[in-house]
This record gives structure tokens, C-alpha cells and sequence, in this order.
């Protein structure tokens, strides 16, 4: 078992100002490009799980996100601040459950589930590697 200060009930909100970097390169209406993307979102609720939890671990063990449920109810327009408010609700073994709700001015406008799984980071290069030995080389 990982020796870890994870726990249920922890919460974090992670405040963001959108710029442009946070709409959609994909192709499709001009009009979204003012928008705040899905893919956006989701990045940052990677990124604000990460900034919550690795801290809480031993150095050699990160955590890595597992599976992820979104809704994304309403748009939001790029420039607006966001936040994610990110919760700890169950924690089993190395699995840890979140929950994150984010709101903008107006209101909420996403929310959704997301699993993380803590590994240890020379594990989780081997076996990327054991993975593809025909093509890479662990350094």
C-alpha cells in the first residue's frame, strides 16, 4: 500500500482566466472559435488534479488519470474566469474518485466524475516501454 495524504472530502478550486488558447483548433464555424472548448475543460481538470494530489504523494508516485465523465451544459465565452471546483470522494488503495463541478459568472457550466490511479513513475515508463521495444529505447 502507498503511503499517501490523499482523503476523502479534500477540495480544490482551480481559477482560470480563458483566452485563446482554450477554444478549439478543430475544424468547424468560425463562431466557436469564441468559445471555450470541451477539450479545454478537460485539460484543465487534468491539470488542477494533478497540482491537487501529486503533492500529496511520495516523489517517485504520481497519479494518472483512468477515466473521465463530462458534461459540458453551457457555453462559455473566451476571456470569461472560470473555476473548477475539484472534490475528493472516495479513495481505494491507489484509485482515487473526484467529482468537479465549473462555473463561470453566470453559473455552472460543466460537471462531471474523474478517476485517477497513483503509479509509480519508473513502473509506469517500463512498462511503456516494455510496450514498444521494437521502437524505443528506455533511456
Amino acid at each position: 500500500m502507498i503511503n499517501h495524504n490523499i482523503e476523502e472530502g479534500m477540495v480544490m478550486d482551480y481559477r482560470k482566466i480563458t483566452n485563446a488558447s482554450d477554444t478549439s483548433e478543430s475544424p468547424g464555424s468560425i463562431e466557436l472559435y469564441y468559445l471555450v472548448s470541451t477539450t479545454s475543460i478537460i485539460n484543465s481538470i487534468i491539470d488542477a488534479s494533478s497540482q491537487m494530489l501529486d503533492q500529496l504523494l511520495p516523489s517517485d508516485y504520481i497519479t494518472i488519470g483512468t477515466r473521465i465523465e463530462l458534461s459540458h451544459e453551457k457555453p462559455t465565452l473566451v476571456g470569461e474566469t472560470i473555476n473548477l471546483r475539484i472534490k475528493v470522494v472516495r479513495v481505494e488503495n491507489a484509485k482515487v474518485f473526484l467529482e468537479f463541478e465549473g462555473t463561470d459568472p453566470v453559473g455552472v457550466f460543466c460537471r462531471g466524475k474523474y478517476e485517477r490511479h497513483i503509479v509509480n513513475k519508473g513502473r509506469l515508463m517500463e512498462s511503456a516501454y516494455r510496450r514498444f521495444p521494437a521502437t524505443h529505447k528506455m533511456p
